[in-house]
């Protein structure tokens, strides 16, 4: 697990080794330029004195290791933000922590009034480098921008111009929209030029070079280059496709932010990127019904539900709790303190109890029924879009960003009826479904995730827990090492398909998490756009009524291409 966090001075002494971590990341994958790893810490010094705002946001994992980072202004007076620099750690293997950044940074600046992000970014013309060698890596660095939708600026002389700002290496100027959906105006992006170079530079707004590229903007509104590598330029020539699927969402109301105090990934921004990943999906949105909470302690111990509903009353609507002391050796005693049962309760340091946590988990399991009721119905597919998530809470215990076990509420449901398949693909294993099913026979739960020896939970998931007592048999684990590609998994995804179909239920749960696609950050799987085509294609002919429930996925972009992928199989 890792966080994103925001650096504020490298003169604070709790951020002092961090900062450090940061400039050591910086040399190593900028060593073309060392030297203005002394000015970075500067534009933190005295910053009133300065016409931006220096934003520093870095992805930090255990034991405080920086895995990545981008720096970047802000100008108040342009209402527009420049990324200065973005990357990852060379010296880890690449797991989208890059990504995961520039997502977290375009979120910091969708909070502000901000026209968009700018940036220097090297060409991929040819005619217009020095140095031929670094064609490849160029495009690889607009491919990556172009993903967020952010693309050159055309018609102006800005990589045309040598000056002392770009010492003679010419650079396009790109630009993200922030998915404003409109580019700004001429006026907009000169001034934006001006604070650009006048940070960067200390180029002068007389400055005749300046000047001759702020007069060369042209457009109003500017145009951007038409995309070259992202695929966008396709997305309106694609057929829809000819089945449909009901969807159900939790909504954004009583919504529980990681990010401002902690940072982690789990946040708002990943339901509506999924949706963005059914612009061209034949489905039919069906709304919320409201359940009781007798569904919840079906499952949940009462105790627990208890202690979340009365967070409501305990916690001022900013204030987070963080676990940090657990009852190892007297589970069997509820400590007296209010704050402290949330170490009583919790499986890990990084899940908050927050005002709206209760609300919040309420929602996603009543997302969870309605779509179980769709079901019982007659739906033969329904997606739920939840969040919180919800397959790491256990009977008595919540945690990984889980407080109520929406995939299981609804497995519950649904076994009133008849038999039930639980299947959790999810990178990590789905600990609290297996807790709440493992004496049952009614309900097959089974796991495929990364091994347990090196992946959250870490204390469950392996292969010889195959459930206990009347449930002994009925639960199975598929906990793999990396590498993982397409074909093993799709391999061990057949092998746990036919396992449940020995079982032939008459309904089938699957906890969905795109957490195993290459370069999420929390992942070591390396599944594709096409594999999550596969696995849908795989799940349309498993011949039973399929309610999806939406778990992990912590790359915006893997949810939106993966979510699009996913269902173009199962629809096919």
């Amino acid at each position: 697990m890792f966080r994103i966090r925001q650096i504020y001075s490298p003169i604070r002494r709790e951020e002092q080794k961090l900062f450090a971590a940061v400039l050591r990341i910086y040399r190593r994958a900028f060593s073309y330029y060392p030297e203005y790893a002394a000015k970075i810490a500067d534009l933190f010094r005295e910053p009133d004195s300065k016409t931006f705002e220096p934003v520093l946001l870095v992805a930090e994992g255990p034991k405080e290791r920086i895995l990545g980072f981008s720096l970047s202004f802000y100008f108040p007076e342009a209402k527009a933000a420049y990324l200065d620099y973005l990357a990852a750690d060379p010296a880890r293997k690449k797991r989208g922590y890059g990504a995961a950044v520039y997502e977290a940074t375009r979120e910091h600046f969708r909070r502000k009034p901000c026209i968009g992000i700018f940036m220097d970014v090297p060409p991929d013309a040819p005619e217009l480098l020095k140095e031929p060698e670094r064609l490849a890596m160029n495009k690889r660095r607009l491919e990556f921008y172009e993903r967020f939708g952010a693309r050159p600026i055309v018609n102006t002389a800005y990589e045309k111009k040598a000056h002392k700002g770009n010492q003679g290496y010419v650079t396009f100027l790109v630009y993200d929209s922030l998915d404003q959906g409109k580019n700004p105006s001429r006026a907009e992006v000169q001034a934006t030029i001006s604070c650009i170079l006048g940070a960067k530079a200390q180029m002068p707004s007389s400055d005749p070079t300046l000047r001759a590229i702020v007069k060369s903007v042209k457009d109003d509104p500017i145009q951007l280059r038409p995309p070259l590598y992202s695929g966008l330029k396709n997305r309106k020539a694609k057929a829809p496709t000819r089945l449909s699927i009901d969807i159900v969402c939790s909504g954004d109301s009583h919504q529980i932010h990681h990010l401002k105090e902690r940072g982690y990934v789990e946040r708002p921004a990943r339901v509506s990127a999924i949706l963005r990943g059914l612009h061209d999906i034949s489905y039919k949105e069906h709304p919320l019904r409201h359940f009781g909470e007798k569904y919840i302690t079906a499952i949940h111990d009462k105790k627990l539900v208890h202690f979340l509903r009365e967070a409501q009353d305990e916690l001022s609507p900013d204030r987070l709790v963080y676990p940090n002391v657990f009852p190892l050796r007297q589970q069997r005693r509820l400590p007296r303190t209010w704050e402290m049962r949330a170490g009583y309760f919790c499986l890990d340091t990084f899940t908050p109890v927050t005002r709206n946590a209760y609300k919040a988990a309420r929602l996603a399991v009543d997302a969870a029924l309605t779509g179980a009721s769709l079901i019982k119905n007659g739906s033969q597919r329904c997606y739920v879009l939840c969040r919180p998530p919800g397959h790491h809470a256990e009977k008595s215990a919540f945690g990984g960003f889980c407080y109520f076990n929406n995939a299981a509420v609804a497995a519950e449901y649904l076994s009133k009826d008849a038999k039930v398949a639980l299947l959790d693909i999810d990178y990590h294993h789905g600990n609290g479904s297996q807790n709440i099913f493992y004496e049952r026979k009614d309900v097959y739960v089974v796991s495929i995730h990364g091994n347990p020896r090196q992946a959250y939970p870490y204390f469950c998931g392996f292969e010889d827990e195959t459930g206990k007592g009347p449930g002994q048999g009925y639960n199975r684990n598929y906990p793999l090492f990396p590498p993982v590609d397409d074909a093993l998994y799709l391999k061990t995804l057949q092998a746990a398909l036919r396992s449940i179909a020995k079982f032939k239920p008459k309904y089938f749960v699957l906890s969905l998490g795109y957490d195993i696609m290459s370069g999420d950050p929390t992942g070591t799987f390396d599944i594709s756009r096409d594999g999550m085509r596969s696995i849908g294609q795989m799940f349309s002919s498993v011949g039973v009524p399929l309610l999806i429930v939406q778990e992990g996925g912590y790359s915006l972009r893997n949810l939106r291409v993966g979510a699009n992928a996913l269902l173009r199989g199962l629809l096919s």
